[in-house]
């Protein structure tokens, strides 16, 4: 365990280099080259769908409830 804390305090000096200007640029470069994915309302559309689900339920819970407390087999 001691050699890597020795490595790395030996090699404290490199984690603070800075890359070239070049390295950035080019680095830039092939960033905008690169077409971003467009982003999909996936989680937004999975909300909608448990919001209508939750709905549905208390939907049907209602309707069972109202159902049953007027059946004629209900002890009023």
């Amino acid at each position: 365990m001691a050699d890597i804390f020795e490595f790395f305090k030996k090699n404290e000096e490199k984690l603070h280099e800075k890359p070239p200007e070049q390295v950035w640029h080019k680095l830039e470069q092939k960033l905008d080259r690169i077409p971003r994915p467009k982003r999909r309302g996936g989680i937004r559309f999975l909300q909608l769908w448990v919001l209508v689900l939750i709905l549905l339920i208390l939907i049907l819970a209602s309707v069972l409830v109202w159902h049953y407390s007027h059946s004629p087999h209900s002890p009023h």
